[in-house]
């Protein structure tokens, strides 16, 4: 009986971390800026999910097209000198690490290589946050670097679309940015609901946009 109550007790320690991790974050909303900026935020693009290393249910199908699409808009965002900004994620601390071995495959622990961006990005001198939630703006250094080079449209790629850009684009918008989801840059294990969720977030304000145009 001890120990089904320690494990319950675990469990329900665990829950609440995986709800207050997943849901989307609150802050100020953003100035009116004079001359205001456009980033792009790639999301999770990481080796644990995209690599050659991932292990089954990764990696992601068609990653290898995504990240190409990435590094091409990469290059015409810094021709037309719009940021571009690397998100990857870490499952830090006792109960973080437990979820991600319990739940997540053992993905994104800190200090192991599949926590590392993927490398085939062309991330170049670019900034890479790490965040410890769902939601980009749960890392306050991403939320003060956005401020501070006064953007106020945000171009989204990643993934999971269905978990970490969703809860990015939720938070973004509570914070009174554009946001855009970049419809051939995001990745979803059930591809099934892609078309689903898409037209979820046009419900939602959330412009969708190919990455060939999306920054003309």
């Amino acid at each position: 009986m001890i120990i089904i109550g320690s494990l319950l007790v675990v469990g329900a320690l665990v829950l609440g971390w995986l709800i207050a991790r997943t849901r989307p974050t609150n802050g100020d909303k953003i100035a009116d800026y004079a001359n205001p900026q456009r980033a792009v935020v790639v999301i999770d693009v990481q080796e644990d999910y995209t690599g050659t290393g991932a292990k089954p249910p990764f990696p992601y199908k068609d990653s290898t097209l995504v990240v190409q699409a990435l590094n091409d808009l990469a290059k015409v965002a810094a021709a037309r000198q719009v940021l571009v900004i690397y998100v990857r994620h870490e499952f830090g601390g006792i109960l973080g690490r437990a979820f991600s071995i319990i739940f997540s495959h053992g993905t994104a622990l800190p200090g192991t290589p599949g926590a590392a961006l993927d490398g085939r990005l062309a991330v170049g001198s670019q900034p890479v946050f790490t965040k410890p939630s769902a939601d980009a703006f749960s890392c306050a250094a991403f939320e003060q670097f956005l401020i501070e080079h006064r953007v106020n449209e945000l171009f989204l790629a990643g993934l999971d679309a269905e978990y970490c850009v969703r809860s990015t684009a939720r938070g973004a918008l509570a914070r009174g940015y554009k946001v855009n989801i970049v419809s051939d840059g995001i990745l979803l294990l059930a591809e099934r609901r892609r078309d689903r969720l898409l037209r979820q977030f046009q419900r939602e304000g959330i412009r969708l946009e190919a990455s060939h145009g999306c920054l003309a």
